[in-house]
This record gives C-alpha cells, structure tokens and sequence, in this order.
C-alpha cells in the first residue's frame, strides 16, 4: 500500500488506518510510517479527526456507501479553507463531516431495518521489520511480510468461500477442503483474485503490482488464467506476464534473509523502503541503474546498505529513517 500518496480522506476510508485510531493495533506501523513522512503529518491530524466524528464500521454499509462517503470527503477536501465570523480558517473537513454523516445516517437506518448482523473480520498485520505467522480458522497458514496485513472474518462456514484479503506480502499453506467448511479458498487483492485447491504459494502485492509464486498445487488468477508449480506471474492494471525471476529470492524473507541477485539499485531501495519505512535517496539518476548482488539478515537490513555504498564505491549519508547515497 503507497500510503504516500493518500490524502485525509484516502486515511480516513483505510482499513488499518480506521483499526489504529479506533482500537490502537498497528501502533508501532503508524508510528514508524509518521516517522519516515513527517510531510503528512496535517493529512493523518485530519484523518483522524474524521475517523473520531464518523466512527462507522465498513460492515455495516455497502461499497458504494463508502464510496459516496469517500468523494463528498474528497469533494470538501478540495475546496479552499473557509473563513469564520471571526476571521479564523477551518480545515475543510469540518464541513465534510455533514455531508459523510448523512450518507452514513442513511446507511444505519438501512441497517436497522433487518439487515442480517455483521460479519466480524479479523486484521492482521506487522509493522515495519516485523514478520508473524499466524493459522486461519481453517487450519491454513499464513507467513506474514513485514509492513503487510490480512484481514478475514472471524467465523467460517460450509455457505461462505474461505476469503483473506492480502495488503503488502504473506506465503500462504492451503489445507484442502476442510471437513464442514467451504472447498474453495481465495485471496482477494483489488485487480487480483486467486482461488485455491490446496496450496502453497507466495503472494506479493505493493505499489499496484502482484507477484505470484506458486510451489505446490494448484490456482487460479481472476477466474481465467491456470498457473501450474514453479510458475511466475507478475499483475498490473490491465496486464500480465510470465517472471523469469529467482524463486529463491522471492521468498527469501520466509528464512528471515533479504537477498538480491543482479537486481538494480532503485528495486533494492523500494524494497527496504517497503519493508523497513526507510526513505531513500540517490544523488545522481545514473546510480539507479546500477546493479546489485547481496545478501544479509533481515534484522539487520544496515548490512545491505553498507555493501550497496562498498560495491559501487558510494558514499552513504543517514539521518534516521532518511538514507542518501552520493
């Protein structure tokens, strides 16, 4: 998720984003990604004020609900600060907070009205540097990416495709057709659906691109395209094509090791930067382009930098989560 291009209103609509101010999981996420965007500390102060004056619950109202909540937000955002009586501005969201309230007015009395309960989902997620393994009510599990989540409802059922919706990275382990639950299991990304038969694969979903590895088994992607074991595909709007990468260094972080191949030095600092919310910088655009071959502990991502800067004979300038190479 490119947190970095969101506006309030983006924050606001934004499952962790809602579970941090609402129920304080993912501080330690949060606090890191502030940190490391110190630029969009007015957009979260907004976002927040908005999450604790609307406080609904996605469950409760339909996409296209949140989706008018989200533009008439996006609508007000946009329009210039507004001058009280007494000359002093007020944010633009203030006055979104009418017109979101009323679109989720309505979603209430429709819910009041004998909508069927609920369904209670599940958030997951890890913090910068951070992995988890956790087991699904199914008996599945699931390796966790740092800066990664997974959401999925609480209670299974035998009516209900067995469904996990994947923001960052996460190695999945399928079991096939649990006894009293639905046969069929899928991983929901927003140009992205893979349905399993029993499985195990790596999924990786970041900056509107997903990388699918699959090891055993079977799936199938967006309900037309089969991938058999070994094969590699990598998803854009739009578009798809067949990788030709390293299995190996692609689910190199399960061994907790980050490793790079021949990869350029742009990919290898949008990789830390994913996963350890640093912000990196490259003086001169020829560096980019150079290429790297490295590896190292996951918990200590300094050793890839310092060799980045020893390869190519760079020099590295860092203050805090902020790295140039010169």
């Amino acid at each position: 998720m490119n947190y970095s291009e969101f506006d309030a209103a983006d924050f606001a609509a934004d499952d962790l984003f809602r579970a941090w101010v609402l129920e304080e999981t993912g501080a330690a996420f949060w606090e890191g990604w502030i940190t490391a965007h110190p630029e969009k500390e007015a957009a979260l102060q907004d976002a927040r004020a908005l999450v604790l004056a609307l406080r609904f619950r996605t469950n409760e109202i339909s996409l296209e609900e949140m989706d008018a909540v989200k533009d008439q937000i996006d609508l007000l955002l946009d329009e210039p600060v507004i001058k009280k009586n007494n000359g002093t501005a007020r944010r633009p969201w203030y006055y979104a907070l009418a017109a979101a309230a009323a679109v989720l007015l309505f979603a209430g009395i429709w819910y009041a009205q004998g909508s069927e309960p609920p369904i209670e989902n599940i958030l997951v997620q890890t913090g910068f540097g951070e992995t988890k393994t956790l087991q699904l009510p199914d008996g599945s599990i699931v390796q966790l990416n740092a800066n990664s989540s997974v959401s999925y409802p609480r209670k299974w059922t035998k009516e209900n495709v067995r469904a996990v919706t994947l923001n960052g990275e996460a190695y999945f382990n399928v079991s096939k057709s649990p006894a009293g639950l639905h046969p069929k299991f899928r991983v929901l990304m927003p140009q992205v659906t893979i349905e399993v038969k029993g499985t195990a694969f790596n999924v990786y979903h970041r900056h509107d691109q997903v990388k699918v590895l699959l090891e055993e088994g079977k799936i199938v992607v967006n309900d037309s395209l089969d991938m058999k074991p070994g094969d590699m595909m990598s998803f854009t709007p739009g578009a798809h094509h067949r990788l030709q990468a390293d299995p190996v260094q692609l689910t190199a972080w399960k061994q907790h090791r980050l490793l790079f191949r021949d990869t350029p030095l742009i990919s290898v600092a949008q990789q830390l930067e994913d996963i350890y919310g640093y912000k990196i910088q490259f003086r001169n655009k020829k560096m980019e382009g150079l290429l790297f071959t490295g590896a190292g502990p996951a918990d200590d991502p300094s050793m890839v930098l310092k060799a980045m800067a020893t390869v190519h004979q760079l020099k590295m300038k860092q203050s805090n989560s902020v790295i140039i190479f010169e």
